[in-house]
C-alpha cells in the first residue's frame, strides 16, 4: 500500500526507527507480487544484517558456549518461523503491499518473515549502510533486532533442547546408563487419508510417558522431549548445563 504520513508515523514508531528515505520502508513492504520494484532485494541484504547482529547478540549473551551451539541457536533466532512471530507482533500485515491471489486474503505467515528481513535491510541502508566508515547503519539495525528479538531469546535454549531432544536423550543415555535410548511403538491409528503413532521412550528398562504424532519420526521426538523433562524434574542436566549439547 502506499504509505500516507500519518500511516508511516505510526509504523515507524512500533518499529522504533524514523526513515529520512520513505522510498526504502515503501519497498521494503512491497511484495513482488504487487510490483516490479519490490522488497527481495532488500530482504536479501537484511537476512545478512540479521544473522550478523544475531550471532553478536548470542556470542555477548553467552559468553560459555561453545560454536556448535552458538550457530545452532542462532539458526533458530533468524528462521522464518522465529521472524514470522515479530512480524505478527510489530503487526506488520496491514501495512504490507500484495497483489495478485494474495490481495484481500489473509498472509502467508511466511511473508511477515520476509518484510522483518526487508525491513532491516531498509534500515540498514537508511542509517547509512556498512561501508562507509562514518555511517550507522549496523548500530542501527542491532538496536531494533535486539528490541524485536528480545521475546525469542529467553525460550531460545529450551527451543533448542526439544528440537534436538533426541540426540539430549541418547547422549544422556549413553553416558548415564551405557546404553543408547529406544523407541516403542505403543498404539497406531490409520484413517482415510492420516495415521498417527503413539511412541514410548525407553532407557536402560525404564518406560517413560509417550507421545502422539503423525509420524513415527515426529512420535520419537516428541517421547524423547517427555523423557528429558522427566529427567530434568527428577535433578538430571540434560541440556542446561551444556554437558549433553554439543
Amino acid at each position: 500500500m502506499a504509505q500516507d504520513s500519518q500511516a508511516q508515523r505510526r509504523l515507524e514508531e512500533v518499529l522504533g526507527h524514523q526513515f529520512r528515505r520513505a522510498e526504502l520502508l515503501e519497498e521494503a513492504l512491497t511484495h513482488a507480487s504487487s510490483a516490479e520494484s519490490h522488497n527481495e532485494r532488500l530482504e536479501h541484504l537484511g537476512d545478512a544484517v540479521i544473522n550478523l547482529v544475531a550471532a553478536e547478540m548470542l556470542f555477548i549473551r553467552h559468553p560459555d558456549a561453545r560454536e556448535g551451539l552458538l550457530t545452532q541457536w542462532k539458526s533458530l533466532l533468524v528462521a522464518r518461523e522465529t521472524l514470522a512471530r515479530v512480524g505478527e507482533r510489530l503487526e506488520l500485515a496491514p501495512y504490507l503491499r500484495v497483489g495478485g491471489g494474495l490481495d484481500g486474503s489473509a498472509l502467508p505467515r511466511s511473508l511477515l518473515g520476509n518484510a522483518v528481513e526487508s525491513l532491516l535491510g531498509a534500515v540498514y541502508l537508511d542509517a547509512g549502510g556498512g561501508l562507509d566508515p562514518n555511517s550507522g547503519g549496523l548500530a542501527a539495525c542491532a538496536r531494533l533486532a535486539a528490541r524485536w528479538l528480545e521475546p525469542e531469546l529467553a525460550a531460545l535454549p529450551n527451543r533448542h533442547a526439544r528440537a534436538h531432544a533426541k540426540m539430549l536423550l541418547q547422549d544422556w543415555a549413553q553416558a548415564e546408563r551405557g546404553a543408547p535410548p529406544s523407541y516403542v511403538v505403543t498404539e497406531s491409528h490409520e484413517h482415510l487419508d492420516t495415521r498417527s503413532f503413539h511412541v514410548c521412550a525407553e532407557v536402560a528398562g525404564r518406560r517413560f510417558a509417550g507421545a502422539w504424532a503423525p509420524s513415527k519420526r515426529e512420535a520419537e521426538r516428541l517421547a524423547a522431549w517427555e523423557a528429558v523433562l522427566v529427567l530434568r524434574a527428577e535433578g538430571e542436566m540434560l541440556g542446561e548445563d551444556g554437558r549433553q549439547d554439543h
